[in-house]
């Protein structure tokens, strides 16, 4: 069986050894971030920096809280509602933030992100 499908929008992404990079917008009431996100389709829920919260004026202890285990050990991190936007593509939707400080990178994964989409991924190299 053949699927078709066709996109309203295109983003063409780094070619880096490091992943898929993506520039994202994060939006809680008056307050906007611009910030980058790597996407992990392996990853449960969106995480994003503790200091993103902060910057967004969330209370971000009051959120749903949640430990999340990979590769480098157990993160704690605390879910709220914003809007998620990357390209023109907005929604509204839960993300996680870290409770510490510190995390090296901002993801983007199944809940929150990956189920609101239809995605396809080409690869550069074979383009």
């Amino acid at each position: 069986m053949t699927t078709q499908l066709t996109f309203a929008e295109e983003f063409r992404y780094d070619d880096a050894p490091v992943g898929i990079t993506l520039p994202v917008t994060l939006r809680y009431g008056e307050k906007s971030l611009r910030s980058q996100a790597k996407v992990d389709t392996g990853a449960e829920v969106c995480l994003f920096r503790h200091e993103h919260a902060a910057a967004l004026g969330l209370q971000l202890e009051q959120g749903m809280p949640i430990v999340l285990a990979g590769l480098g050990g157990s993160i704690e991190a605390f879910g709220h509602e914003i809007i998620l936007q990357t390209g023109d593509i907005a929604f509204q939707s839960i993300v996680y933030f870290a409770k510490h400080p510190g995390l090296t990178r901002n993801l983007l994964g199944r809940q929150g992100w990956l189920r609101n989409l239809k995605l396809a991924v080409i690869d550069a190299c074979f383009i």
